[in-house]
């Protein structure tokens, strides 16, 4: 599994050193995009501003979706930060948002997990506090 901890913040040349090379990257003035393949995910990492940019959000896309919030999380890395757990299959709504707090920041980050045929499918994190709260 691929530990998406701490990405957030990060240059195009650390996210290299920690993830290795992506199997694509595109440029969206003003900002990059790289997609990292797994057996397990497809990762899509947006570096935002002029290069070198730094990661202003990401998204996994699970190649076997989970019924639990908790083992989504958990398969990148953010289980218990992302709690309270949550079925897929009650929720009532496709989209769960979660506040993500990061100790070394002090700062809370906004997660979003995608619901799809009663599973979450998707996990996507972003640079901006909640607008929720």
């Amino acid at each position: 599994m691929t530990s998406c901890e701490g990405l957030l913040g990060l240059s195009e040349p650390e996210v290299l050193r920690r993830l290795g090379m992506p199997s694509a990257r595109r440029e969206v003035d003003p900002d990059t995009w790289l997609v990292f393949r797994s057996k397990e995910m497809v990762l899509r990492v947006r570096l935002a501003g002029p290069a070198p940019g730094r990661v202003a959000s990401w998204s996994a896309t699970f190649e076997r979706s989970f019924p639990l919030l908790s083992q989504a999380a958990r398969a990148v890395g953010l289980w218990p930060a992302a709690a309270p757990d949550e079925e897929a299959s009650g929720t009532w709504f496709p989209l769960v948002r979660r506040p993500l707090p990061c100790p070394e920041s002090g700062r809370t980050y906004t997660l979003t997990a995608t619901v799809r045929h009663g599973s979450f499918a998707v996990l996507s994190v972003f640079d901006e506090a909640p607008d929720w709260l």
